[in-house]
């Protein structure tokens, strides 16, 4: 870590959590009320850095308040409870869109013929260090039917899994390339979610996770820190694996 960004986060951790910010929390992010105080505090130095360093851009005309970078900040620092892992450090914007939006898609048939066109999307992350997500569907995730999805967790679990090459040990098919445990647990997973989607079997896990290993992964997350009792009693070794990434168990919180 460079010198100055160093001595910046100290400084920074030095001075009192705003007292706005924190009502701000407790009024709108109702994950940080289920967190312990000791969590509480971390979270808040997450935030903090976490708001400091990266971008946010409104699109389409929508604004950015302060107040919407908090609650992006603060679910995207949940990840971080456990271990800071760089504060996301290839991310750089976040790109916030009032609802949907549309994205260039290409697709090339077994052919080798490439078509063009467009897709509607709720978010994604990119490799070149952006997030975009819509806030519209944010909202509907924390407020208007919460439950397993969270399109924060999504996204950034994506960086996390860009970082770590977490799904890159699993081809599309469902065959690990390497023998570790998380690999070969993750690939047990993986399979077994085609299955039951095949079978159109319930699962405590976004069907969207048999798309592609790394959906897995983000699908997953999501799971893990907002129905994690569920999880557990459906994949407890996976769990396991999770709990031991992310360094925190939602269980006792949530």
């Amino acid at each position: 870590m460079p010198l100055i960004r160093y001595l910046r986060r100290k400084w920074l951790l030095r001075k009192p959590f705003p007292n706005s910010r924190l009502l701000y929390l407790q009024e709108k992010v109702p994950y940080y009320t289920l967190l312990p105080e000791q969590l509480k505090q971390t979270l808040q130095e997450r935030i903090t850095l976490f708001m400091d360093e990266k971008l946010f851009e409104g699109c389409a005309g929508f604004e950015m308040t302060e107040e919407r970078k908090l609650i992006i900040a603060a679910y995207a620092s949940v990840l971080l409870l456990g271990e800071p892992a760089g504060y996301y450090p290839d991310l750089r914007t976040i790109l916030v869109y009032p609802d949907d939006y549309v994205a260039p898609v290409m697709d090339e048939d077994d052919g080798g013929i490439v078509t063009e066109g467009t897709e509607p999307r709720k978010g994604e992350s990119w490799d070149m260090g952006s997030i975009v997500l819509s806030w519209k569907d944010i909202e509907q995730n924390l407020y208007l039917k919460p439950g397993r999805e969270n399109l924060i967790f999504h996204e950034f679990s994506h960086q996390l899994d860009d970082r770590y090459g977490l799904s890159a040990g699993v081809r599309e098919d469902g065959k690990p390339l390497r023998d570790d445990e998380w690999t070969t647990t993750f690939a047990d997973v993986y399979q077994s979610l085609h299955k039951k989607v095949r079978q159109g079997r319930q699962t405590v896990l976004d069907p969207y996770g048999a798309e592609h290993p790394a959906e897995l992964f983000a699908v997953a997350t999501e799971a893990f820190f907002s129905i994690p009792t569920e999880l557990k009693q459906e994949y407890p070794e996976f769990y396991g694996l999770l709990k031991s990434f992310y360094k925190v168990d939602p269980i006792l919180f949530v």
